[in-house]
């Protein structure tokens, strides 16, 4: 123990030089002005002495100890003026600091109050429901999800996915998830039979989130576990992840009995088990709106939307610049993180206010266009896809509103491509067709969106003449892994150029997607492979 001591002092003896010769050397260096005053007032004393009060001798060593005395108290000054200046900085930073750790306190205190309350609103989902870090941790996770896998939250929380579900589950997702959390795919959904769990089905959504640079950030995974043959039902948090992650969702109202004494919101939703989630405070969560269609109204009235445009590319054409753009709306507050992009849109849907946004996309876009392209090159040649809510097809005041602006600002028809979402016009195949055909009839162009979602049939052509077919991002997603679907693109790609409508494939990842897509006689390519969303002004 002694030898252990003995080797400790001396290991830290050159440390205790150094500080005692650092400590030495500073107080010399503060005493050295008077010392050398001093030393100057002894030799004046001396030399007065020595040279019999020689008037000469006495001037010059008073003015060198006048000087020195100078010097000592210009010194002194600066001392006591960077003293003073060090003491203010310190009260200053000391004030900061306390400033800092009291924001830092009420943020934490924010922020536990509002983890509190969506882990009370995720809880009350029937859908199993967890998020997922870039590293596939378990972040976030409700009751559902809990009571399926039969472990509690302290077990589940901060592990790996793969650890936490079965085995044979996760190696039918890990696929999907992997490509999910690397960018490569947006929403979807898959569905599968458990060996484990005979007779059941479980249905998957997959919901990407990303950040507003468009980079994957995590993973929300939705499951519902059904009877093998039952009637599925989607899940009513879908909506709300959606919107989480800007991607639109449909809200089912609920009827409500006459006779009810304390009648259901109006922006209720509920699922086949009777159990019912209310719209609105979900999107009370999401945007703090306590009035969200009064908010809405307020946004119109007050053009606090933005519009956002996804630029094309013509793979025919690939070293041109193409002036084809799909074009997003975007809420103002959205850019700078207020809320979540598109967490506006299930509220527009519940309170039909679909079509007011449907017109305030149209008037803004042909104001941009008539504003920023008038006499350039791409004034004739620019084209603006613009997705249709279903309402807007039977809003009979709608075609007359394009006409009136078209004539009032001069802007060229075929700069408005009005896109009609394939299951939209089969499902309201007259109304459809009579959009179709009045927009057509103005000279404004159409495209029919999501074509191929379900069975691949061209019927639907034989009532809407199209001039572009916007596949699917299903098909284009798998082109690499599904030999089927890379044949439902060719085959696509083939009809499209013998009836003459060209072909926009949707959702394209990356440029062996773009390569496969020319090779099969694709004409457009759309996605964060070509451009990623940005604002409208930055175009040049």
């Amino acid at each position: 123990m002694k030898e252990i001591e003995t080797h400790t002092d001396s290991a830290n003896s050159p440390k205790l030089r150094y500080s005692l010769w650092q400590s030495a050397w500073f107080f010399f260096n503060r005493l050295m002005p008077a010392l050398a005053t001093l030393v100057i007032g002894v030799l004046l004393l001396v030399t007065i002495y020595f040279t019999l009060l020689d008037w000469q001798w006495i001037i010059f060593l008073s003015g060198v100890l006048f000087a020195a005395l100078v010097a000592l108290a210009s010194r002194t000054s600066r001392a006591e003026w960077g003293n003073r200046r060090r003491t203010l900085q310190l009260a200053q930073l000391k004030e900061r600091l306390a400033e800092i750790t009291a924001a830092h306190k009420t943020t934490e205190s924010a922020f536990r109050a509002a983890d509190e309350k969506l882990q009370l609103i995720l809880d009350s989902v029937p859908t199993m429901l967890v998020y997922l870090d870039a590293g596939a941790h378990v972040r976030l996770l409700n009751k559902a999800f809990r009571i399926w896998l039969g472990k509690r939250h302290v077990a589940v929380d901060g592990q790996t996915l793969e650890r936490v579900l079965p085995g044979e589950l996760y190696d039918f997702v890990a696929p999907d998830l992997h490509r999910a959390l690397d960018g490569r795919l947006n929403t979807f959904e898959r569905k599968r039979t458990l060996s484990l769990d005979a007779g059941k089905v479980l249905h998957i959504h997959y919901v990407p989130h990303q950040d507003v640079p468009g980079h994957t950030v995590g993973l929300f995974i939705l499951m519902d576990e059904t009877a093998e043959g039952a009637e599925w039902v989607a899940p009513v948090v879908a909506p709300v992840v959606k919107a989480v992650v800007a991607q639109a969702a449909e809200a089912v109202p609920v009827a409500v009995p006459a006779a009810e004494t304390n009648p259901v919101p109006a922006l209720a939703v509920a699922d086949t088990g009777g159990q019912t989630i209310y719209l609105r405070s979900i999107t009370e969560q999401l945007t703090g709106w306590d009035k969200p269609e009064l908010r809405l109204r307020q946004a119109l009235a007050n053009d606090e939307f933005r519009l956002f445009c996804q630029q094309f590319r013509d793979l025919k054409h690939p070293d041109s610049d193409c002036p084809n753009y799909e074009i997003l709306i975007r809420l103002q507050e959205e850019e700078s993180n207020l809320t979540p992009p598109g967490a506006f849109i299930p509220v527009a849907e519940e309170f039909n206010m679909t079509t007011d946004l449907d017109r305030w996309v149209v008037r803004s876009v042909v104001a941009w266009h008539n504003k920023h392209r008038t006499g350039t090159a791409v004034w004739q040649e620019a084209m603006y896809s613009l997705n249709i809510f279903p309402a807007t097809l039977f809003d009979t005041g709608f075609i007359d509103y394009v006409r009136q602006l078209l004539a009032e600002s001069g802007v060229p028809p075929q700069v408005l491509c009005f896109e009609v979402a394939e299951e939209d016009a089969v499902t309201n195949i007259d109304a459809s067709t009579c959009f179709v055909n009045d927009l057509r009839g103005m000279g404004c162009r159409i495209a029919l969106g999501g074509f191929g979602s379900g069975r691949v049939s061209f019927d639907i052509l034989k009532h809407l003449r199209v001039h572009f077919l916007k596949i699917d991002g299903g098909i284009v997603r798998d082109i690499h892994e599904n030999p089927v679907s890379r044949a439902k693109l060719e085959a696509i790609g083939r009809v499209c150029a013998v009836i003459g409508v060209r072909s926009i494939a949707q959702f394209v990842e990356n440029a062996d997607s773009l390569q496969m897509l020319t090779d099969s006689g694709i004409d457009f390519a759309q996605g964060f492979g070509v451009a990623r969303p940005h604002s409208i002004e930055l175009l040049q």
